[in-house]
């Protein structure tokens, strides 16, 4: 067939047609790819296609078309002869030294080379070099086994060693492909490519990136010398006209980034030293183009944008070399004032920020100056980067000792709170009467602001090992924190920014200039100021200290007023509430920053929590906010459908978070429940029960995790608990009294066939937690439901639901419980003796 194959593209005249051809190569193909026929034949159909393909005469037709750039039958041959060397790496690495088949072998090899470097730019005016990228990778793979089997046995070691030799010295001209094909076009051929073109060499080269990296893997120090020395030569000499060489070194260079170990001494010193960083790369990167023509300002704009990742991709070699960092920082931050550069600039700034917090302390003073000049430039800067440029500020401070925290922060802070009131008496001048999408000019420069709060905030968040270290009692870890909590709590700058910040978000909420519904009356407030406002006390409510954390009793004030501006109680008739319009998309945002206070506030308070309120007023305060959040989604979700189940399958979102929430309140501090009233319990329950009968993964699976915690918790009964944990347990096993036997046959019904199978491990956990805690009423229950007839099944009769329930009080083991659940569930549907089964 090969023969048939190279004759025909001979002689384009020849008897075979193309049909045949397309044949031949498709029945090839497969053969070349059967890993069966492989494992069983490696030898004899390896040595036979390596020696057809190594005869001359076909080898000069391959190398032919592929000079004579012809895509169609460098693809045919290609599809072919990949497939093949993808099936046979091993025995080519096992055989490259062979000497009968290493000439055929290093043929084959030099074929893969050549439709490596097809000539042209893939995805442009050519599509076939990315046919070897993934054989490369296979190859590199096979080497590594080789040689690490070979360990062990002298004569296998030589071989190894000398195969590594060659197979090294392919690499090195693989390399060169690779960074030759990853090669900007010129600035014409760019310039004329369409939108689809660009597209795919951009693509092709995130594939070569992964291709240098596997080929880093085989030629190490002597990948990385050769690259770091063209860099710097063509840095040298770098002019606008031939950027792309110099893009593209660059480019391989950042490809192998998170390979190169941060010890690495002898390369990347010189390509990163001072002199380098200073003369070349800092003069490219404030280099401008001679004229405007976009042809030329491309070209410079990618080289930097290089330049930028270049630098970013080696953050953790830079921890090593703290000493070159006040050089390599400014490169990547002077670049910020350049449009076009913003976004490359920042990802390195990041990346360096999160790599060397603490060789970074000793020019937070700086980076504190950058996030004020950030500030001040507005919309120069898009405000996404903004943000993250803030963030990784913040995590560079938060790694200084709290007292210099808190002297780092101050010119920051009291650049932010001169530009949140500017921002809030814009807001307060709009004029009245006009609709909420007319607000944004007025709305937009305060949430911008807040936002950049809101990454302050989250970047001086302390570390979460630090914060469970301390709470379990490490003594370091506690006086670090009780150590910050002072400074945080008497400095004088954070108590007013803190008290500005909080007065701002809370007028928001009371401001008259929000337009009203027209049916509700409700004021209309902009869903992202809201959750903007939630999200920044998210991140400042910690279980350690944190420098703009506030007071519980401010923070319970500030979401009763946002609560209150999106529901508005009804006080003429009992139990029902006015919402807004809006309410559904805004909930989710208020459940979770109640989950969130729920972990901080309600656990054992702590020494660095000096200020807290007592654990009773807590518990009182928390127990109000969860009892109005309960009863107003209730009858908002009860207003959205004709049934509360239907409401439920419509709004599942917040469903799931109602019950994130409360299974958090259980597993965090139940005694909550007992500050709940009783009505609203009620609704929790009818919540639950509905949520259960519907085949939603977003309503039933957080139902059945909360309905799993509650009835574990509502059986636990000991001396060692308090009376408030014990009181806590009788309320849950109230519960289980009185929902307990709905609960069940929610559940009976969804195994029966109403659910999909994919949540019974859901239901599976649930009805072990009922049998497991509470075996006497679940016994009894299993067996009044079953004995209904056609219940939960017209499929199973009633020996096999006895069976069923025997079988479920009787055992312990929720791996045979779930066993058990999927047998049940299987005839229920009657499934059994089918491939679904």
């Amino acid at each position: 067939q090969i023969e048939v194959m190279a004759a025909h593209q001979l002689n384009a005249s020849s008897a075979v047609d193309d049909d045949e051809i397309n044949a031949a190569t498709a029945a090839l193909d497969d053969m070349a790819s059967n890993i069966n026929i492989a494992s069983k034949y490696s030898k004899t159909i390896g040595t036979l296609v390596l020696e057809r393909v190594g005869q001359p005469w076909i080898s000069n037709v391959l190398k032919q078309c592929i000079a004579d750039r012809n895509d169609q039958r460098a693809l045919q041959w290609g599809s072919m002869l990949v497939s093949f060397g993808e099936t046979y790496t091993e025995f080519m690495i096992q055989n490259i030294t062979h000497p009968q088949l290493s000439g055929h072998v290093n043929t084959f090899l030099q074929i893969m080379l050549a439709l490596s470097r097809f000539p042209g730019h893939h995805g442009i005016d050519e599509d076939v070099s990315d046919q070897p990228l993934n054989f490369w990778y296979l190859l590199q793979e096979a080497l590594v086994d080789f040689m690490y089997e070979s360990e062990s046995d002298a004569e296998l070691a030589r071989k190894a060693a000398e195969t590594q030799a060659i197979v090294k010295q392919l690499y090195v001209e693989l390399l060169k492909a690779l960074v030759s094909k990853c090669t900007y076009p010129p600035t014409d051929v760019w310039m004329d490519a369409d939108k689809e073109e660009r597209e795919r060499f951009s693509g092709y080269r995130r594939e070569v990136a992964d291709a240098l990296l596997n080929t880093y893997y085989v030629l190490r120090e002597d990948m990385l010398s050769l690259l770091v020395d063209e860099s710097i030569n063509a840095m040298g000499t770098f002019e606008l006209e031939s950027w792309q060489s110099l893009e593209a070194l660059l480019f391989a260079l950042k490809s192998i980034g998170e390979a190169v170990p941060e010890s690495e001494s002898t390369f990347l010193p010189r390509l990163f030293s001072a002199d380098v960083l200073k003369q070349s790369f800092m003069s490219v990167l404030q280099a401008s183009a001679r004229d405007d023509n976009c042809a030329a300002q491309w070209g410079l704009a990618s080289t930097k944008a290089s330049i930028l990742s270049l630098i970013g991709a080696y953050g953790e070699w830079w921890k090593g070399h703290p000493e070159l960092l006040p050089v390599a920082v400014p490169c990547v931050t002077s670049s910020l004032s350049q449009p076009g550069l913003v976004q490359a600039a920042v990802a390195a700034f990041r990346r360096i920020c999160d790599s060397c917090r603490e060789q970074l302390t000793e020019a937070s003073g700086s980076m504190i100056l950058l996030a004020r000049e950030v500030l001040l430039a507005g919309n120069s800067v898009p405000l996404r980067e903004q943000q993250r440029i803030f963030e990784s500020v913040a995590e560079v401070v938060v790694a200084q000792r709290p007292d210099k925290q808190v002297e780092s922060l101050t010119p920051l802070i009291a650049a932010l709170a001169e530009a949140l009131g500017k921002s809030a008496s814009l807001l307060e001048s709009a004029p009245g009467g006009i609709a909420l999408c007319d607000l944004e000019p007025y709305t937009a420069p305060l949430l911008n602001n807040l936002r950049l709060v809101d990454s302050l905030a989250r970047g001086l968040q302390f570390s979460d090992e630090i914060e469970e270290t301390a709470i379990v009692g490490d003594a370091e870890s506690t006086a670090e924190l009780e150590y910050a909590a002072q400074c945080y709590h008497s400095s004088r700058a954070l108590q007013e920014f803190r008290a500005v910040l909080m007065g701002l978000m809370s007028r928001i909420f009371v401001s008259r200039i929000w337009p009203q519904d027209a049916q509700t009356h409700m004021v209309q407030i902009d869903d992202c100021l809201v959750e903007c406002v939630l999200s920044i006390v998210n991140n400042s409510a910690r279980r350690g200290p944190h420098a703009l954390a506030f007071d519980f009793g401010d923070i319970v004030a500030l979401i009763g007023n946002a609560w209150n501006a999106t529901v508005s109680r009804n006080e003429g008739v009992a139990g029902t509430a006015v919402l807004g319009s809006r309410w559904s998309d805004q909930c989710p945002a208020f459940l979770q920053c109640v989950s969130q206070l729920v972990m901080v506030f309600s656990t054992k308070e702590n020494s660095w929590q000096p200020t807290r309120t007592s654990a009773d007023e807590v518990d009182r305060m928390l127990g109000a906010v969860l009892t109005r959040l309960i009863d107003d989604i209730y009858f908002g979700i009860s207003r959205e459908a004709s049934t509360l189940a239907t409401a439920i399958e419509q709004q599942p979102v917040i469903n799931e978070y109602v019950f994130d929430l409360c299974t958090r309140v259980l597993q965090t501090h139940p005694e909550l429940f007992t500050h709940l009233e009783q009505v609203s319990l009620g609704r929790l329950c009818d919540l639950s029960l509905q949520a259960l009968s519907i085949p939603n993964r977003l309503a039933l699976k957080p139902t059945a995790y909360f309905l799993t915690a509650l009835i574990r918790l509502s059986s636990s009964s000991t001396a060692s608990i308090n009376t408030r944990r014990q009181a806590a347990m009788d309320l849950l096993g109230a519960l289980w009294n009185k929902y307990g036997a709905a609960w069940l046959r929610a559940t009976l019904a969804a195994i029966g066939g109403t659910h999909p199978r994919s949540l019974l491990p859901n239901l599976s956990e649930l009805l072990f937690a009922m049998t497991k805690n509470h075996l006497i009423t679940t016994r009894q229950w299993l067996g009044e439901l079953l004995s209904q007839p056609d219940f939960p099944s017209a499929f199973v009769d009633s020996t096999t639901k006895r069976i069923f329930a025997q079988q479920m009080v009787g055992t312990r083991s929720f791996s045979k419980a779930k066993g058990l659940v999927n047998e049940f569930s299987v005839k229920c549907r009657n499934l059994q003796g089918t491939v679904y089964a």
